[in-house]
């Protein structure tokens, strides 16, 4: 099998590598178990590398560091095509001139399987024309045509990865999306630059209307001032070469297109890196250039804070680059020169504020937000069943900050005022909401779910994933935590739809910290979790799988020897993923046990694989239900899908019920 395709540029300081890669894969392994230290015939090994120039003297551009990719692989053979070899896992190497060298990495298994690439590499002195993969998100643009247009601006450490969306975009048919929460999702990617040299980055962006913190930021890291790939957002903020945050939200259905100059100062790698304020934005078609020399003008950033005991208090943090004076402008007339000042506001409004950063060579940047003050409130409430009336609940106000209050009961009534008393005329779950309203308009909003009842009822911890998610009251804020009541190892704490932590409701009904560590050597997935998805059944949220490790687990409370209907909506964005449902009455350390049994294991009441008819529906979803009969007081609803795959093929569910 032979696949020649243009591969990525790969530049470092001194050297530009152009590369035309040439791929050779030995397929002719046997279906026998593998040997000692070797890996099971089915995976033959893949060889790929990188390779950048090292730093040093005048020729330094000649010496290439060669980075092995492989996969599968325990021993390696170089061939650099100027007459030297190596079987190094990473060697160094000094071509002798400037020219074009086909460089052919062989890497072999203990079963003799081999995996062959080849790059032919010309190597010329600078100043050299860096690369960004994946520029404008569009899918299969890395090497084999792969790629869902993201996968080149991925950092777990620093956030979840960046929504692809089709509309609007700039060019191509794809752009980047983040949704709200603020700074939840970043893009992130590492690329090769020349040192001391001077580059413009620009890129297309747009954002929804109406967001009190509407801002994008986009930010130049220095990853060899910080040593390696960034891991947390205080190296983020303490290694930014140059920053710019966009705030213009007037026309969320045209992009505009921002620059950002900068100095690689002694990096020879660079980090782009992205994220937003809590607004829906979009950004496409990232370029970068050689800038000219002479003086870069600073970077101007900020971002506003307001105080938690005066809501007319701002303190404002300058994370402005390459500046040396600050100028200014709270919108009131009021002005400072300060580094990062505070300022007491006279009355609740909207005001413009502006900074002006200046720096030595007197070239200055100016960046200007909008703040609007309301002020603060915190929604809560505790309630009492009556004892002489079961159907009869008291509320008890206990917010903090509130000019109005509205309650909603759950069965279509409502009320405003302090502490109310209400009765419900049929037994059921029922969920109530209050909305807390400050005098400046401001809103908090808190749920509570009720089990009214006389007689036993089966209660399913957020069976539609929308508690602390997409709800009505949430204003649209989605903080991710809708999906931690199916956590097989909950948070002690988890974020109300505010965003403030409160104690988690599960977190004191069960603890599998077995069956997660079983799940991640088995699989090696980040997280057993079910992930959370705006595109549920129901208009909001919704509870996703996407790795092969994640599972939706809950713990449910049932009575002995009775008989339930379970209920799931799901559905499946590829043919050939199965869905499984087991209803077990016992929490499971590992998977050995109904993976050899399935509904025949002493541990599993019932087991039910979901059809896949996506072939005849596509993706909708449909509703599925099976019976049961408890064989204990508490079951374990267990669902998992082992041949997901992330980005395309995915398990989409929402709506479990479980009735009499």
């Amino acid at each position: 099998m032979k696949i020649a395709l243009f591969n990525k540029l790969k530049f470092r300081s001194g050297v530009l590598v152009i590369a035309l890669m040439t791929a050779f894969v030995s397929c002719d392994y046997e279906f026998e178990l593998p040997e000692a230290n070797s890996i099971a015939d089915l995976t033959a090994p893949t060889a790929n590398f990188s390779y950048a120039s090292t730093s040093g003297d005048d020729d330094a551009w000649k010496t290439i560091k060669f980075s092995n990719l492989s996969a599968s692989a325990t021993d390696f053979s170089w061939d650099f095509g100027s007459g030297g070899t190596s079987t190094d896992k990473e060697p160094e190497f000094t071509f002798p001139d400037e020219g074009t060298y086909p460089v052919t990495l062989t890497a072999s298994d203990a079963n003799g399987q081999t995996g062959t690439k080849t790059l032919d590499v010309i190597v010329v002195q600078g100043p050299f024309q860096p690369i960004i993969i994946e520029p404008g998100f569009e899918d299969f643009m890395l090497d084999g045509g792969t790629g869902d247009g993201r996968d080149s601006w991925r950092n777990s450490d620093l956030g979840g990865v960046i929504q692809i969306t089709g509309s609007p975009v700039t060019f191509g048919e794809q752009g980047a999306k983040l949704p709200t929460p603020a700074g939840d999702r970043i893009g992130y990617q590492e690329i090769v630059v020349e040192a001391d040299q001077n580059y413009d980055l620009s890129f297309w962006y747009t954002m929804l209307a109406g967001s009190t913190d509407a801002r994008l930021i986009v930010s130049v890291l220095g990853v060899t001032d910080n040593g390696g790939t960034f891991t947390s957002l205080d190296d983020v903020a303490n290694n930014t070469l140059a920053s710019v945050t966009v705030t213009d939200d007037t026309e969320p259905s045209v992009y505009l297109q921002q620059r950002l100059a900068f100095n690689s100062g002694e990096n020879t790698m660079i980090a782009i890196f992205f994220t937003n304020g809590n607004v829906e934005g979009r950004l496409d078609d990232f370029t970068i250039d050689i800038g000219i020399a002479g003086a870069v003008p600073p970077s101007a950033g900020f971002a506003p804070t307001q105080s938690e005991t005066d809501f007319l208090e701002y303190s404002f943090a300058n994370s402005s680059t390459g500046a040396t004076s600050f100028e200014w402008d709270f919108g009131d007339g009021n002005t400072s020169t300060d580094e990062s000042p505070t300022h007491v506001y006279a009355e609740a409004a909207e005001y413009t504020v502006t900074l002006v950063a200046t720096n030595d060579s007197n070239l200055s940047t100016t960046l200007t937000q909008t703040i609007n003050i309301l002020a603060p409130v915190s929604a809560a409430f505790t309630s009492q069943v009556d004892p002489n009336d079961y159907q009869t609940y008291s509320f008890m106000d206990a917010s903090t900050g509130a000019a109005s209050l509205l309650w909603e009961f759950g069965d279509g009534f409502q009320f405003t005022g302090m502490n109310p008393t209400h009765t419900y005329d049929q037994d059921g779950i029922y969920t109530v909401t209050l909305t807390a309203t400050s005098i400046t308009g401001n809103i908090s909003v808190t749920t509570e779910e009720l089990v009214v009842s006389q007689s036993f009822v089966v209660q399913v911890f957020n069976g539609n994933f929308d508690l602390y998610g997409t709800t009505a009251g949430c204003d649209g804020e989605s903080t991710g935590d809708n999906a931690d009541p199916w956590d097989m190892t909950p948070n002690s704490t988890i974020k109300d739809c505010d965003g403030n932590n409160i104690p988690s409701p599960y977190d004191p009904l069960w603890d599998n910290g077995a069956l997660d560590s079983w799940l991640e050597a088995e699989y090696g997935d980040n997280s057993e979790q079910a992930g959370s998805t705006s595109d549920g059944n129901n208009g909001t949220r919704g509870g996703k799988l996407d790795e092969k490790g994640r599972r939706l687990y809950q713990v449910v409370t049932v009575q002995q020897g009775s008989t339930y209907t379970f209920s799931i909506d799901a559905r499946h964005t590829a043919d050939g993923i199965t869905s499984e449902v087991f209803i077990l009455n016992t929490e499971i350390a590992d998977e050995v046990g109904i993976n050899a049994n399935l509904g025949a294991d002493a541990a599993v009441d019932e087991y039910y694989a979901i059809p896949n008819n996506f072939a005849t529906i596509a993706d909708a979803y449909e509703t599925h239900t099976f019976q049961f009969t408890a064989s204990t007081n508490a079951i374990v609803i267990y669902v998992r899908n082992i041949d997901v795959v992330d980005g395309s093929a995915e398990a989409f569910f929402d709506n479990i019920t479980i009735t009499d």
